[in-house]
């Protein structure tokens, strides 16, 4: 079946109306960075600046600067950049380089997958960079190691452009219902050629039409970038106008995957206080502002000090009896513990998917 007929019979697939219209991808438009606005990766990858975004490779090593960008298309403030500092070539044919975004499964379930009546979506969003050509797009369907994938194309160097991709609904894979990984979507910047093949527009095994197409190598070259925001993925056949919504309720959903103490990881302000036990090295841990998407990992930072914020002799442990809601305490190492002394330090929790 041609895509034009797919797409053609897409509309049997969109019946949920609460549902379309609605942006399953949360801070599309790049607001929050709460880890900081920018970073630096040297050795490999998994490494998050903008919230719910992630750089991720294998084999492949370059070294990128990431940055939370105020250089962005007219209705937006910021876009996630990424430009190459020292350039890495793609060895063989397994490396690969993709910026990506995961979406919780049990917010999916909506889409139907594994059903006759499997939703199509539609993926939107500003695409700016200085290598043009054909970049391939794609989901993966993370429960049942699936693949869809589809193409774009920067047309100018330098300028934004929009951009729009549908996507058919899987009729064979499923999502499970829980608090994993249910789609993930992916922007290849460079990739061997174990990923290029296959073929767009179908479902298949994963890998099997990973990123078909894709004709590009942005992170083999110095200075080489590639910039996105207004992310969207809504149900149906055609694209929605980005939903903006308040800097609160973005920063509210984004902490359901990570939190930490304060902006800034050093110095006094915004530092926890917490209350030495008595008899035992411990201090009081912290309540989290957002119930989190699992237990999460959990650091204290910038050392313990004391209220006034004199430097301690006491070192951070590890937290204890981590919740969703909070941590019980922390334990101690050093000497020089004061019963009841208000104490301080920063916290991070992250319960990314």
């Amino acid at each position: 079946m041609s895509k034009a007929r797919q797409l053609a019979d897409l509309g049997n697939q969109v019946d949920d109306g609460a549902i379309t219209g609605s942006n399953m991808v949360i801070n599309g438009g790049m607001t929050v960075a709460q880890r900081g606005t920018s970073a630096t990766n040297t050795t490999g990858g998994g490494l998050k600046t903008i919230d719910r975004m992630r750089y991720t490779r294998s084999g492949f090593v370059p070294s990128l600067n990431h940055s939370q960008s105020t250089d962005a298309p007219d209705g937006f403030s910021y876009s996630y950049k990424v430009e190459v500092a020292t350039a890495d070539t793609i060895g063989t044919s397994t490396e690969y380089s993709v910026i990506d975004y995961n979406i919780e499964a049990q917010d999916l379930q909506h889409l139907k997958y594994g059903s006759a009546s499997a939703k199509a979506v539609t993926l939107s969003f500003w695409v700016k960079s200085n290598v043009t050509g054909t970049y391939a797009v794609g989901i993966n369907q993370h429960d049942s190691s699936r693949d869809i994938s589809s193409t774009y194309t920067v047309n100018a160097s330098g300028a934004w452009e929009y951009k729009t991709v549908t996507f058919l609904g899987d009729v064979s894979g499923t999502i499970n219902n829980d608090n994993g990984i249910g789609l993930n979507i992916e922007w290849p910047m460079s990739t061997g050629s174990n990923f290029t093949g296959g073929s767009n527009d179908v479902w298949g095994t994963a890998d099997a039409n990973r990123w078909a197409g894709h004709a590009v190598s942005v992170f083999e070259t110095n200075s080489n970038y590639w910039q996105i925001t207004g992310v969207c993925l809504n149900v149906g056949d055609s694209a929605i106008d980005f939903p903006h919504e308040s800097y609160g309720d973005t920063l509210a959903k984004c902490q359901r995957y990570y939190e930490q103490s304060y902006t800034s990881l050093t110095g006094s302000d915004g530092k926890f206080s917490a209350v030495a036990s008595t008899g035992s090295n411990y201090l009081q841990g912290p309540t989290f502002r957002v119930t989190k998407r699992t237990q999460p990992t959990m650091l204290a930072h910038d050392g313990i000090s004391e209220m006034d914020g004199s430097t301690s002799s006491l070192t951070a442990g590890s937290f204890n009896h981590i919740g969703l809601n909070g941590a019980l305490r922390l334990s101690l190492g050093g000497s020089g513990r004061i019963n009841a002394q208000v104490y301080r330090y920063h916290w991070t929790a992250d319960a990314e998917l």
